[in-house]
Parts: structure tokens; sequence; C-alpha cells
């Protein structure tokens, strides 16, 4: 299976409501050479940016386990690592 940007914004917007606001971004091209980095397989390393209301009052831990097991079929066929920015509306970005 090849991973692409489309599936895993796919997988991630089956969970989410049309109003929350979801980003993608391929990021496998700067770990060439890494562990992990695996041209074949498509996608490995993503920046998700999600801001959901239902973050409100939820550990920022929680909110990555949630979409971290979203994405375990992903995981399990090459998606090698993903750098999450979570927040509710109105939160700082820096959390």
């Amino acid at each position: 299976m090849r991973i692409s940007i489309e599936a895993i914004t796919k997988t991630l917007r089956c969970h989410l409501p049309d109003d929350a606001v979801l980003h993608v971004i391929d990021e496998s091209q700067l770990h060439y050479g890494h562990a992990g980095y695996n041209e074949e397989i498509g996608v490995t390393h993503v920046a998700i940016t999600l801001t959901w209301k239902v973050f409100n009052g939820v550990r920022q831990l929680e909110r990555q386990r949630t979409l971290n097991l979203w994405l375990a079929d992903l995981f399990k066929v090459g998606l090698h690592a993903v750098s999450y920015t979570l927040k509710a509306p109105g939160e700082a970005t820096s959390l």
C-alpha cells in the first residue's frame, strides 16, 4: 500500500465534523536518509494541524493519542512520524 496525503486526510476526516479545521503536510523529503523514510511507501512523515472544538479542556497527550489511534492502520503500513499542532478554537498555537 502506498500512503498519500489524500489517504491520511480522508482517514482523519471520517472522524471529524465539517467545522474542524485540518491541514496535513507531507514532510517526508525533509527526512531523506533518516529512519523511517521510504520512497516506495510514499508519505512517511507528516505535520498535522487540527483545530477542533472537542479539544477544549483536553490535554495535549490525549489529543495526540486520539489521532494516533485514528492513524493506526497507516502506521502499520509505513507512516513513520507525525508532528502535531492540536488545539481548540481560541487556544494559542504554542501549547
